[in-house]
């Protein structure tokens, strides 16, 4: 899963994805400053407790999303 957050800072890109060795998730979180964070989790349910601090977080700072990349244009 890949979605976006705008704001007039610019955009963040965050992905949802199985992790390279097939062991769990990871959540990328691609920011404007091109600082990129990985993080990795065994399981499922500790990776959707994180995404809702994350798109909770952003929301409170006047982040705009999270959208799909094909509704990006629209924010």
């Amino acid at each position: 899963m890949v979605c976006f957050f705008s704001s007039a800072e610019g955009v963040i890109r965050c992905e949802v994805r199985p992790a390279d060795d097939g062991n769990g998730y990871e959540l990328v979180i691609d920011r404007p400053d091109a600082v990129v964070q990985i993080e990795r989790f065994s399981g499922a349910e500790a990776l959707n407790k994180r995404w809702l601090d994350v798109e909770g977080r952003l929301l409170k700072q006047g982040w705009r999303g999270p959208a799909p990349r094909q509704h990006l244009k629209h924010l």
